[in-house]
C-alpha cells in the first residue's frame, strides 16, 4: 500500500490519476511518500544540507530543482520541490518508482508488454513496437467483458501449480496512433478518440506520421466502453501480435516452448531504468529484474491491419477452448 503525506491540491491529483491501482488490495509494495512545503529560505538550508545516513540525495532527471532525499531503511521518499512549483505529475512519476523498487527487491519480473483481462483472465500483448500491441488492446476494450489491465510494461508474480502467474499493471497513460484510432469500428470509443484527438491535434484523417501519440488515462479509456481497470489479475494467455498486409484474415500460431521463451526474453526490461527511466534513482540500481518465463500457452497473432472484431472473437474463442492452467 502506497502512503503519501502531501498538501491537499496534490493528493486530489494523484487519487484522481491512479485511481483503482495502488490499493492495498491491489499492490503488494508498501511505500511511503512526503511532499514539504517549505518556505525559501527552509528550502535553500535543505538543498544545501549534508546528509546523514540513511538519507541519500538524488538528482530527479525531469526536475532537478526538486530536491529528492531517499530513505531506503524505511522505504520512503522525501521531496521538497521549489516554492511555488506544481509538483502533482512528478509525485505520480516518484510513487511509479516507489512501487517499482519494492517489486524489484521481491523479484518480480517487468516486461515491455500491454494487458486487458477477458473474463477475469488476463491475455499479455507481447512484441515489438509497433506491431500492434495497442491497436488490439483498443479492439479488446471493445468487447463488454474485457478490463484493461495495463498498457506498454507490466509485473509479473511468479506462480506454483496452485497459485497461477499474477499480472500487475501500472497507471501509465496509453499512447495512441492515429492508425490505432481509425483502425477501431464505429462504436463510443473511436468517436471518444477521434474527439480527443481533433481536441488535441486536429483533423485525425489528415494524419499520416506514426509518431504523434494521444496519451489518454487508462480509467478513461475503460469509463467509455463502461468497463473498469483491473490493476491486476491470473494470467492466462500471452499473444504476439504481427502485422501481415498479404493476409486475408486473424490466424493463431502456437508458439513452441523456444519460441515462447526467446519472446519473453527478448522483452525482458532488465533493471529499474529500463522499466521507468525517469524514476529509476528512486531505486537501488544494483538491483535487475528476474527472468522468469509465466507458463501460458503463447501464441503469435498474424493479422492484416485494422482486423478488429474478427481479431477480438479469435483470442475469445481460443480463451474459451484453453483449459486454465494449460
Amino acid at each position: 500500500m502506497v502512503q503519501i503525506n502531501a498538501p491537499s491540491p496534490i493528493i486530489d491529483y494523484v487519487s484522481w490519476y491512479t485511481e483503482d491501482y495502488f490499493e492495498s488490495l491491489q499492490s503488494p509494495a508498501q511505500a511511503l511518500l512526503f511532499v514539504h512545503d517549505l518556505p525559501p529560505n527552509l528550502w535553500r538550508s535543505v538543498r544545501h544540507a549534508r546528509l546523514a545516513p540513511p538519507l541519500r540525495r538524488v538528482v530527479l532527471p525531469s526536475a532537478s530543482e526538486t530536491i529528492c532525499l531517499v530513505d531506503d531503511r524505511r522505504r520512503a521518499v522525501h521531496l521538497v520541490p521549489p516554492v511555488g512549483s506544481d509538483q502533482s505529475v512528478l509525485v505520480v512519476r516518484i510513487l511509479r518508482g516507489l512501487v517499482l523498487r519494492e517489486l524489484l527487491a521481491m523479484r518480480y519480473s517487468f516486461f515491455h508488454a500491454a494487458c486487458f483481462a477477458l473474463r477475469g483472465t488476463g491475455v499479455a500483448l507481447i512484441g515489438v513496437r509497433r506491431a500492434g500491441k495497442t491497436t488490439t488492446l483498443l479492439h479488446s476494450l471493445d468487447h463488454p467483458e474485457a478490463a484493461l489491465v495495463s498498457n506498454d510494461k507490466i509485473a509479473l508474480i511468479p506462480g506454483t501449480d496452485s497459485d497461477p502467474v499474477v499480472a500487475l499493471g501500472f497507471p501509465v497513460q496509453v499512447g495512441i496512433r492515429a492508425g490505432s484510432v481509425l483502425a477501431l469500428a464505429e462504436g463510443p470509443l473511436r468517436t471518444f478518440l477521434r474527439g480527443r484527438w481533433s481536441q488535441r491535434f486536429g483533423d485525425i484523417d489528415a494524419r499520416s506520421d506514426q509518431e504523434t501519440r494521444l496519451q489518454v488515462r487508462p480509467q478513461e479509456l475503460a469509463a467509455v466502453v463502461g468497463s473498469v481497470v483491473m490493476p491486476r489479475c491470473r494470467l492466462g494467455l500471452a499473444i504476439e501480435p504481427h502485422l501481415d498486409p498479404h493476409v486475408g484474415k486473424p490466424r493463431l500460431q502456437r508458439l513452441n516452448d523456444a519460441e515462447c521463451r526467446a519472446l519473453w526474453a527478448r522483452h525482458l526490461l532488465p533493471d529499474p531504468a529500463a522499466v521507468f527511466p525517469e524514476q529509476a534513482v528512486v531505486a537501488d540500481p544494483a538491483i535487475r529484474t528476474a527472468m522468469r518465463i509465466p507458463r501460458v500457452p503463447t501464441y503469435r497473432l498474424i493479422q492484416p491491419p485494422a482486423a478488429g472484431p474478427p481479431t477480438v472473437r479469435l483470442i475469445e474463442d481460443l480463451m474459451r477452448h484453453t483449459p486454465a492452467g494449460e
